[in-house]
């Protein structure tokens, strides 16, 4: 199975990279930067599994940052891990309650295979209560997904006061990001966070139910 998600909030409990896989509107600012170590555990059998991804991003203006992310490190079968470079940019359509997103990323799996993810979104956020609902299309090769595949994503993100959120988010179809993922997460310094979610196959033959926990800096 393969994982992403690179995730940071950049200002305020509201703001942040990803929602657990699928991207959200917010970008790092400029000479800003995070870092997130991700894990997806199954400590049950069958399937037994214990993968990690880490991922940075660097803001380098107009509303685009750059990301270099490693997926799916596992030391039972190091080919199936890959490298990846891209970039996302998030262009605000009416103020910042609502934002286009698009972005790529290009990988290299540990047998030299190389695969391409490219993702277009918008996204939405309410005045008053300060939900956000996301929505859009994403088109990915076999190196990150499993398949070449071409599907639609959504996600919502509800603060819940200070420092806690609700989000879940969903991709289409049955590859190996083909998953439901809600959770919470909690900001616990004014640099620091931790997610924790739980992952649901759209197919149980094509993926399986695991933990995901995720600590982020930025």
């Amino acid at each position: 199975m393969r994982f992403y998600s690179v995730l940071v909030f950049t200002a305020g409990l509201s703001a942040q990279q990803t929602i657990f896989d699928v991207p959200s509107a917010d970008v790092a600012v400029q000479h800003d930067w995070f870092y997130q170590h991700q894990t997806v555990a199954r400590a049950w059998s069958p399937e037994r599994h214990w993968i990690q991804t880490n991922a940075y991003g660097y803001g380098v203006g107009l509303h685009t940052e750059l990301d270099v992310t490693w997926f799916n490190l596992d030391l039972t079968a190091p080919r199936l891990s890959n490298a990846s470079v891209g970039f996302k940019t998030s262009l605000p359509v009416i103020g910042e309650h609502a934002r286009l997103v698009f972005g790529d990323l290009v990988q290299v799996d540990g047998s030299g295979h190389m695969g391409n993810w490219a993702y277009s979104m918008l996204q939405l956020q309410t005045r008053r209560t300060g939900t956000r609902l996301t929505g859009g299309i994403s088109s990915g090769t076999s190196v990150l997904f499993g398949e070449k595949t071409t599907g639609v994503l959504g996600g919502v993100e509800q603060p819940i006061g200070r420092r806690w959120m609700f989000q879940a988010d969903w991709f289409s179809g049955r590859h190996d990001l083909a998953y439901a993922i809600p959770g919470l997460v909690y900001k616990f310094h004014s640099h620091w966070m931790a997610s924790f979610g739980y992952q649901i196959p759209n197919r149980h033959a094509h993926g399986y139910r695991a933990v995901v926990l995720e600590l982020t800096r930025f």
